[in-house]
């Protein structure tokens, strides 16, 4: 079921890049990192899935981690092709969730199990530009104006 999706060799040279496109087209590494992103998810879908299936007590992390994956992976989706300012830290957490996901279902000999520890490496590594992107992209422009925060209410500059 693994296979290569996307090239992550195109990486750094389109980091500079907005994260929508003139036109209203997503730039490739973007549309790349979120085709990882949904692979991602569909695999630890299937993995918390079969999981469930075997109904063992020792599997109940690995079923957490996969669906934690799965549901911030969904938010990732939703929020970073409209440059969420909320986009840096949500692809945090995916990641973050990732890695967790990928140790523990390294622990276990199961195929799916396997399969979910080998995509979600390179997820990670593809949903850097995605962190970044959004670090560049959240709070600093509305509408053309600047905005900022003055005593917790929002002010337009």
């Amino acid at each position: 079921m693994s296979q290569q999706l996307g090239s992550t060799s195109q990486g750094n040279q389109m980091s500079q890049q907005p994260a929508m496109q003139s036109g209203g087209t997503l730039p490739q590494q973007t549309r790349s990192a979120l085709h990882e992103v949904a692979h991602a998810v569909q695999v630890c879908g299937w993995c918390a899935d079969q999981c469930i299936q075997t109904a063992d007590p020792n599997m109940i992390e690995c079923i957490r981690l996969c669906e934690d994956v799965v549901e911030l992976g969904e938010t990732v989706l939703a929020t970073a092709p409209r440059s969420s300012r909320y986009t840096a830290q949500i692809v945090q957490a995916f990641q973050q969730a990732a890695q967790e996901c990928a140790q523990e279902c390294g622990h276990h000999q199961a195929s799916h199990c396997q399969e979910c520890a080998s995509v979600l490496p390179q997820t990670i590594s593809a949903t850097q530009q995605l962190a970044t992107q959004g670090q560049q992209v959240g709070g600093q422009q509305m509408g053309g104006q600047q905005m900022g925060t003055m005593g917790g209410a929002q002010q337009t500059w």
